[in-house]
C-alpha cells in the first residue's frame, strides 16, 4: 500500500496554527494527524475509506471518520475547520475541482500536495521506456494504480488561477533534497514535487 510521503510533515506542521481545528482528507494512518496534536496541539479530524487504516487511526487515538472524500463535505457547515488538508491524495480522487472547493469551503486554508507528473524523470521513462514510473502512479503496475489524474505542477498552478484561488505559501521539492519556496525557473521540469497552502481569493 501506498505510504503518504513523511517529508511534507514539517511543513505542514509550521503552517499550521497551534490548537486550530484540522480535517485531513484521505488521512491514511493517521501518522499526520497524530504528528499534529502531539506537536501543534491541534483538534484533528480524519477521513479515510480504507477500513485498516482507520483501525490504524483509532490504534493511535485519532477520531477518524469513514467516507469517501469524492462525494462532498456535506456534513460539515461553512467554516468548521480552519484548515483542509489533502496530502498525496488530490491525483486519486474523481472531481478533484469539486473537493477543493469544498475544502475552502468548511476550512479556512487549504492545504495540497501532489506528485509532478511534468518532472524530468517521469517524462524520459515514458520517452525512453513507454511507461509511467510506478512512484507517480503510487503502484507497481497500471492496473493497481489508485492514480486517476497525471497533472503537472503547471496544470495544477493554472487551475488554482482559474478557480479564483490564492496561493498563500508553496515549497517544491527538488533533486538532492532541495526545497524551494518559489517556482524557480524550470520548476515545472524539475521538481518531484509541491506542497500547497491556499485559500479563496
Amino acid at each position: 500500500m501506498y505510504k503518504i510521503p513523511e517529508e511534507n510533515y514539517p511543513i505542514i506542521e509550521d503552517w499550521v496554527d497551534r490548537e486550530s481545528r484540522v480535517l485531513d482528507l484521505g488521512c491514511g494512518d493517521g501518522s499526520l494527524l497524530s504528528s499534529l496534536v502531539a506537536k501543534k496541539g491541534v483538534d484533528g479530524f480524519g477521513v479515510e475509506i480504507s477500513h485498516d487504516m482507520i483501525l490504524q487511526c483509532v490504534q493511535k487515538g485519532i477520531c477518524v471518520y469513514q467516507a469517501d472524500i469524492d462525494r462532498d463535505l456535506s456534513e460539515w457547515a461553512d467554516g468548521s475547520f480552519d484548515y483542509v488538508i489533502l496530502n498525496a491524495t488530490l491525483q486519486v480522487i474523481t472531481r478533484p475541482y469539486q473537493v477543493i472547493r469544498e475544502m475552502l469551503r468548511v476550512g479556512g486554508c487549504a492545504i495540497i500536495s501532489i506528485s509532478n507528473f511534468g518532472y524530468v524523470r517521469n517524462r524520459i521513462r515514458v520517452l525512453s521506456q513507454g511507461r509511467v514510473s510506478s512512484r507517480i502512479r503510487l503502484a507497481q503496475s497500471w492496473h493497481d494504480t489508485p492514480v486517476l489524474r497525471f497533472v503537472s505542477l503547471r496544470e495544477f498552478r493554472s487551475s488554482l488561477e482559474e478557480m479564483g484561488i490564492e496561493v498563500m505559501d508553496a515549497r517544491y521539492f527538488f533533486p538532492l533534497n532541495v526545497v524551494a519556496r518559489t517556482p524557480w525557473p524550470g520548476y515545472n521540469l524539475l521538481a518531484k514535487e509541491g506542497i500547497f497552502k491556499l485559500r479563496r481569493s
